[in-house]
């Protein structure tokens, strides 16, 4: 089948503001998202303030191991993890600062993903 003709893709926003010590929320929205992913939505994280933090690897080495694998899992099952830019900016956070297959990005970006959403979470 032609992919213009296919409908398009469902998708499921999650907006983060958990903070990096809130290990049992975080763990629970990442698996969340993956279950997401799984059921073939198109899901995205978008980490705002104090969660950005999360995926800034100097940090993101000292998080449980758990919630380590949680992350990993979601960036490798093709979930976008997106960092806030205000947030990065706030926290010095630069593109290398990051753990693989995440990337930042402003927030016009993340709400014109989450306009066409079927299911928007606000995780804070």
């Amino acid at each position: 089948m032609d992919s213009s003709s296919d409908p398009p893709a469902k998708r499921v926003a999650f907006l983060s503001t958990v903070a990096v010590g809130d290990t049992p929320r975080l763990e629970t929205m990442f698996g969340y998202a993956l279950v997401a992913q799984a059921m073939r939505y198109e899901t995205k994280i978008f980490l705002s303030l104090d969660s950005a933090l999360v995926a800034k690897r100097q940090v993101f080495e000292k998080l449980d191991a758990k919630l380590r694998d949680r992350i990993t899992e979601c960036v490798s099952a093709g979930v976008h993890v997106d960092v806030c830019q205000a947030s990065a900016t706030t926290f010095s956070i630069r593109a290398e600062d990051l753990i693989p297959g995440v990337k930042i990005s402003g927030i016009a970006s993340f709400l014109a993903f989450a306009e066409d959403a079927a299911i928007n979470f606000g995780w804070s």
